[in-house]
């Protein structure tokens, strides 16, 4: 077992190994768009405290409910066919593909998918189900017969006091089908009485259809407001722990509020909760409805599962940007921390030891050595754009790259190419040029530029590390009279045809040797 130097999910699984018991930890996502990777923040650190208690025996289990029985509040961005079910249960407003049986299926399945593969698997739960197959029926018939007191509870949270005939209960109007709409007024034992009526929500307006009707609560055709629902399912799973962003945890916030419903209403002990900050997405808010998302599948494509969840396993009260033009930086520090994982160095700080944890904690199999930069598979990718894995090989052999995990680099490889070609920064982004189209560059070039490059041909050698010619590109600039950026401009000019490029000892090593000399001696 792997040392826990204080991580943040360490600690966690201490207070709930305290706690006693079977450890049920409780995740969930509102599927009201595209699930994103906000969405999975909370289920992937859950993770990583199933993993530490399982480490330490215990019995555990992860649990994933999908908030389908939620109503669709707002039209997300590209989805406008669906303007008109604004107020519909989620889980009963169909799929804007046609690809599945509706809306909830669309995504939720390809969701549970894209966990799997960051080696995330928890117990699957629809809330709707719940609801329409009595699963909650118990908890429903609890918050009905102390409604009351609920309303006391939440009226503690809020600036306008609840009617004194609340009703924790709200229909699905059998005639339209929304549940934003219907307005319950009257219970008699199971039974629920509303009256459906226009409602305004996030996205609009919900329009109600005026029907009088009967809810019977044991079909499960509604649900429980939020903050009471919450708690019903702590009580439901018997639940010991929840993570949530801090927008829940807020003074007033909604996990405040099931605490006091879930112990003095459902006489349950609430989960010890993990409070994190959200991430942004490029500087901005991650949105579904503003289009400003990335999927765990669309991060998969561009950089590797782990590096995500080693960010997500970092300490938890910071805000953090994950800005996709800047992924090389994210992958650096998360190979540092594989560096120290494999290597430890004596009297390392605190940071670094949590750090190696984290990197631990991210795995989704055995941990495998690469050491391979980013960024330097950014450049072999576009160099050897069918990703011979013999050459490349080689040619890593040659820069001093030993005993890095093949399947590992060839992830990484593919990883780097399709970032470069849809998210990496331009100035990264080559071709290599022709004979004549390089020739052409070389004679647009001062005398003492091309000199300098004729001088570094002859240092070009399978035995040279890319930080000693990366000292040499300088020395060779001002050996000649050059300034060092008269030289690297020089470099890129013949060839790419850019003005920037690549780190330019690396690019240069990268190359074949002769391919490099009839470019700076043609």
């Amino acid at each position: 077992m792997q040392e826990e130097h204080g991580h943040w999910a360490d600690e966690a699984a201490q207070g709930l190994l305290k706690r006693g018991g079977k450890q049920v930890i409780e995740t969930g996502t509102s599927i009201s768009g595209i699930p994103h990777i906000g969405n999975a923040s909370d289920v992937i650190r859950a993770d990583a405290m199933r993993k530490v208690l399982s480490e330490k025996k215990a019995d555990v289990e992860l649990l994933w409910v999908a908030d389908d029985s939620d109503p669709f509040r707002k039209v997300p961005r590209g989805m406008e066919s669906l303007k008109d079910f604004l107020g519909y249960p989620v889980k009963d407003i169909p799929d804007p593909y046609g690809c599945h049986k509706n809306f909830v299926d669309h995504f939720v399945s390809k969701f549970v998918e894209e966990l799997s593969s960051f080696g995330v698997k928890p117990t699957i739960y629809s809330g709707t189900e719940l609801y329409r197959s009595g699963a909650l029926y118990e908890e429903i018939k609890i918050a009905l017969d102390r409604s009351e007191q609920i309303a006391g509870i939440l009226n503690k949270f809020r600036t306008e006091p609840l009617p004194a005939d609340y009703i924790p209960w709200t229909p699905i109007c059998e005639k339209c089908g929304r549940i934003s709409t219907a307005k319950a007024y009257k219970r008699e034992g199971d039974l629920v009485y509303y009256v459906c009526k226009t409602t305004k929500v996030s996205g609009g307006e919900a329009e109600g259809c005026g029907h009088e009707g009967v809810s019977d609560v044991r079909k499960g055709l509604g649900k429980m407001p939020w903050r009471v629902e919450w708690a019903a399912r702590w009580h439901h799973f018997k639940v010991s722990c929840e993570p949530l962003g801090k927008e829940h945890a807020a003074a007033g916030g909604s996990f405040w509020t099931s605490i006091e419903v879930s112990r003095d209403v459902f006489g349950w002990e609430p989960p010890m909760p993990v409070i994190y900050e959200f991430f942004t997405l490029n500087g901005e808010k991650i949105s579904s409805s503003r289009g400003n998302v990335i999927t765990l599948e669309e991060w998969a494509k561009i950089c590797e599962p782990e590096v995500l969840k080693f960010l997500m396993y970092k300490r938890l009260n910071k805000q953090r940007d994950i800005n996709l033009l800047t992924i090389p930086v994210l992958v650096d520090e998360y190979d540092e921390a594989e560096r120290f994982f494999f290597e430890p160095a004596e009297g390392a700080n605190e940071d670094a030891l949590k750090a190696a944890r984290s990197y631990f904690l991210s795995q989704t199999g055995e941990p495998k050595y690469l050491q391979v930069p980013f960024t330097l598979c950014t450049t072999l990718s576009q160099i050897v754009p069918d990703l011979g894995m013999d050459r490349i090989g080689k040619k890593l052999a040659s820069l001093g790259y030993k005993g890095f995990d093949l399947g590992r680099l060839e992830r990484r490889l593919v990883c780097s190419k399709n970032w470069i070609e849809t998210r990496g920064p331009e100035n990264l982004r080559f071709r290599l040029l022709s004979d004549e189209e390089s020739g052409k560059e070389y004679d647009l070039l001062s005398e003492k530029q091309r000199e300098a490059l004729k001088k570094l041909v002859g240092m070009i050698n399978s035995d040279i590390a890319p930080e000693a010619f990366h000292k040499t590109i300088y020395e060779t600039a001002r050996g000649t009279d050059l300034k060092p950026d008269q030289l690297f401009l020089a470099i890129y000019k013949v060839l790419t045809g850019k003005e920037r490029g690549p780190k330019a000892a690396s690019f240069i090593l990268s190359l074949d040797k002769d391919y490099a000399e009839k470019r700076f001696n043609p």
